[in-house]
């Protein structure tokens, strides 16, 4: 019975707090921001640097963050949850939010739509990234209408210093992207989702256009990384690669796609080789992607080629055009 009785206490409190009008829930203002961004990298930690939340701030133009998007949901004089989105091209936005407790899942819920009803006029899609303990969090994304996508699992491997490029026979080729090309890749990366075991909730819900400029987006864009594997004229799949930052020594492996007819025949293997030396040629220390835990296949290739898993997220989403 004393279980019981803290079940219906527990949702009591949290009925309490979804139509609680003192808890308020808005833009936060520009005095506001410091302690906004606090919450949100702070997590469950209370003594986070200062001089890490402050870095975050100055930095935050140049990475293309708008803190005059920080969301608050404050009761009395204290915020108590926050979130940020972060808009990328492609009509995507990741929203980051601060921990999320048992008694302010609900505020949370409130926080996460009002961000999403904001962003409907700009955002397609609205995206979260959890901890996959996080199981307080996940169900405020759920009662906001978040979806689950994918369990993600994030590798990286540092390539041995003698990775070569592989020798193509004939007429296997590759071409690089150019506006020339758009056209082809774009085709073949729309192939490469038919069947596909990569993140197949979000097959058909974004636009090709929106897909590419997002791509373009992940890191640095550089044509001659961005790879069409070709038999003669026919595409067979896509690899593209980017590198993280002018200040990390990653190359970010964005997207590796084949065609339906071009699978099991070795060609996953033949761009992982060029993913591994184009790390050792541009002089960068580590390669890195993101890869549904579902997807067994790539993970197979992925772990043959030396990568190691570093650490999971679960990816949920709402598409903001329902509705």
């Amino acid at each position: 019975m004393a279980i019981l009785s803290n079940i219906l206490n527990w949702a009591d409190d949290r009925d309490r707090d979804a139509g609680d009008s003192s808890v308020e829930i808005r833009l936060a203002n520009e005095p506001e921001r410091l302690a906004a961004v606090r919450l949100i990298l702070g997590g469950q930690k209370a003594d986070i640097n200062d001089r890490y939340v402050q870095d975050f701030i100055a930095q935050a133009p140049e990475r293309g963050i708008d803190l005059a998007g920080i969301w608050v949901a404050q009761r009395g004089d204290q915020l108590i949850l926050a979130g940020l989105p972060i808009t990328s091209p492609g009509r995507t936005a990741l929203i980051f939010t601060s921990a999320c407790q048992q008694e302010t899942e609900p505020t949370m819920a409130r926080l996460l739509d009002a961000i999403c009803q904001a962003a409907r006029h700009e955002i397609d899609l609205a995206q979260g990234l959890l901890d996959p303990a996080d199981e307080t969090s996940r169900r405020a994304f759920a009662a906001a209408k978040f979806e689950l996508m994918a369990e993600l699992h994030y590798l990286q491997c540092t390539p041995r210093k003698d990775a070569a490029f592989p020798v193509l026979s004939p007429p296997l080729h590759w071409k690089n992207y150019s506006a020339e090309n758009h056209p082809l890749f774009a085709a073949t990366i729309m192939a490469s989702y038919r069947d596909s075991l990569d993140c197949p909730a979000l097959t058909g819900r974004r636009d090709i256009e929106n897909v590419i400029t997002g791509h373009k987006a992940s890191g640095i864009f550089d044509p001659k990384l961005w790879h069409l594997l070709c038999d003669g004229d026919e595409p067979l799949g896509v690899l593209l690669l980017s590198p993280a930052g002018a200040a990390e020594s990653v190359v970010e492996l964005v997207y590796l796609g084949l065609t339906p007819a071009a699978r099991g025949r070795g060609l996953g293997a033949i761009m992982m080789k060029q993913a591994l030396a184009t790390v050792i040629f541009a002089k960068h220390a580590r390669l890195s992607l993101a890869v549904d835990s579902r997807n067994v296949p790539a993970l197979k290739l992925y772990y043959r080629h030396g990568m190691d898993r570093f650490t999971a997220r679960v990816a949920l989403m709402c598409d903001l055009r329902k509705g």
